[in-house]
This record gives structure tokens, sequence and C-alpha cells, in this order.
């Protein structure tokens, strides 16, 4: 299996993650429920978050050997990737940081998840949704 379809396997299960992190805490926070069904989310979110991370670390280290191999030859698209996946990168630590250390901000960790989504989304459809309708197209 080529890195290509690796990265594309573990881009579709990180946005199965980060989905299932973005719905259990939109449900949680936009639905009033008893406080056994909110905990419940929280956990669910909670293990979400760091299913996304578990899969965010690989796919980091597998961008940046594919940035170092293609050098200045990376195209458009691909710098484009490059450099929401830094975005991403950092707006997941700092939400992390806000969560784990800073409680104080917790305000907005509301804001940086869903923009943690987006992200996740934007850069999937970009790159391996992209990648498996090319890979469609010429079977």
């Amino acid at each position: 299996m080529s890195d290509y379809w690796i990265k594309t396997v573990l881009a579709v299960l990180l946005l199965g993650a980060g989905l299932a992190a973005f719905l259990t805490m939109m449900t949680r926070l936009g639905r009033p429920a008893d406080e056994a069904r909110s905990e419940r989310l929280r956990r669910r979110h909670k293990a979400a978050g760091y299913v996304f991370i578990a899969l965010l670390a690989p796919l980091a280290v597998l961008g940046v050997g594919f940035l170092v191999e293609m050098g200045d030859g990376l195209s458009t698209r691909g710098t484009l990737h490059f450099v929401l996946a830094e975005a991403l990168l950092a707006i997941v630590l700092l939400k992390v940081l806000i969560v784990k250390g800073y409680r104080q901000f917790l305000r907005y960790a509301n804001t940086l998840g869903m923009t943690v989504f987006v992200l996740t989304l934007v850069i999937f459809l970009i790159t391996a949704a992209f990648f498996v309708l090319q890979a469609l197209a010429a079977t």
C-alpha cells in the first residue's frame, strides 16, 4: 500500500473521530439534557479527541516526510494543505492547553473545537477526497 493510501485511510479515520468529537459536544451544549447524559457525551467527546490526536500525529509525521521529499516542487494544493495543516496543529495544541492547563480560557474551547473540525474537513476535501476521486477516475 502506498503512502498516499495510508494517509487517505488515516485521514478518513481522523475525519470520523473529528466528526464524533464535534457532534458529541454540539449535542451536549446545544440540547439541554439530564446531567448523566451530559456527562456521557463529555466522556465520548474526550475519547474521540484522544483518538483524533492519536491519528493526527502519524499523519503529521508522514506529511513532513512527504514535504521533505517534495522540496521546492510542492504544488499549490500541497502548499495550501501544508499551511492549513500547520494551522490545525496549532489550534489543536492551543485547545489542549486551554482544556488541560488554562481553565480560565475555557470559554474559547467551543470556538476552537469548531475551528478544528472545519479545518479538518477542508484539509480532507482538498487532499484525501481529491486523491480518491483521481484514483477512481483513473480506473
